[in-house]
């Protein structure tokens, strides 16, 4: 999903334009693979960055710990470096 604030920079009328997890329109993989040229001014992305945020420019969080410490390591997920009780991460 994506979500629009009314304050910071954006496209010049303090239009900020937030993605969650990934942006719409994008491949969860590859990113904007139909070309549409559309890159939010901010990614919050769930759990763990998607492939296709290697191709987001723009500030990155990443927030929640929803995947339990032992499913991660089974699956080699790399986890952000939270403190403490913290539960987003600025990449």
């Amino acid at each position: 999903k994506d979500m629009v604030a009314s304050q910071g920079k954006g496209d010049g009328d303090g239009t900020v334009i937030i993605s969650v997890d990934v942006p719409s329109g994008w491949d969860v993989n590859g990113g904007d693979l139909t070309g549409a040229g559309f890159m939010p001014d901010v990614l919050i992305s769930l759990t763990s960055p998607k492939m296709s945020a290697k191709k987001f420019v723009g500030r990155h969080f990443v927030g929640g710990r929803f995947l339990p410490p032992a499913i991660a390591k089974k699956y080699g997920v790399r986890m952000p470096p939270y403190k403490n009780v913290q539960q987003v991460w600025e990449a």
